[in-house]
């Protein structure tokens, strides 16, 4: 090989050596850049999480001081789906927080506290909590003992005896139950529906969708 040729080479492994490591620095600083844009991105979504969701914990609402009844020593009541209509009925004009659980269930286990501490909160306000226990073969003392595991409770202790037109029933009021539990559903006074999920969320956002409906 000549010499004219070996210098050729040798500069064309320079040149290519020079686009690679830019190339690279290039890349590099694209990495850079993305994920500056996903910590930015993340960052705005917690704030306006914060402020449209959360905020509505630092508004100067006042709620009437809980009643503080507890249920502990009520034996639970088996429901049929007339009879849950008939609570529908009564409350009409009032929200209504419609929870379906199981004993059996360990999201609802986790989310017991949620419920609770909301009904207790809520007790003296036009918040209507209807908390149903959906297994099979239940029975008032088996409900019974299973709530006092938690301690003091404040919604009254209620069981699905006989399950017949209750999915009908649910449908009518437009809300489409999934099967899954815990299945929690917030009807403002109104009757639409607010909020619908299955398995748990964060305390506040169900609170502050009730503080909204209550008083905003």
């Amino acid at each position: 090989m000549s010499d004219q040729k070996i210098i050729n080479l040798q500069n064309y492994k320079k040149q290519n050596s020079k686009k690679t490591n830019f190339t690279k620095k290039i890349m590099e600083k694209n990495k850079k850049m993305l994920f500056l844009s996903i910590a930015i991105g993340a960052l705005l979504g917690l704030i306006l999480w914060n402020y449209f969701v959360e905020g509505v914990a630092n508004l100067d609402v006042q709620i009437p001081p809980s009643r503080n009844i507890t249920y502990n020593e009520q034996l639970p009541v088996a429901m049929t789906t007339t009879q849950v209509a008939n609570e529908f009925e009564k409350s009409d004009g009032k929200p209504i927080l419609l929870y379906i659980y199981t004993t059996w269930c360990k999201i609802c286990a986790k989310n017991f506290a949620t419920i609770n501490d909301i009904s207790r909160e809520f007790q003296n306000t036009d918040l209507q909590v209807i908390a149903l226990a959906i297994d099979r073969d239940m029975e008032a003392e088996m409900l019974q003992n299973y709530l006092n595991k938690f301690g003091e409770f404040y919604f009254q202790p209620r069981y699905l005896g006989f399950k017949e037109g209750f999915i009908d029933f649910l449908t009518k009021k437009n809300i489409r139950y999934n099967n899954h539990v815990p299945f929690t559903v917030l009807i403002s006074k109104e009757g639409e529906v607010l909020v619908k999920y299955s398995g748990a969320k964060n305390k506040n956002y169900l609170r502050n969708k009730i503080v909204k409906e209550l008083y905003l």
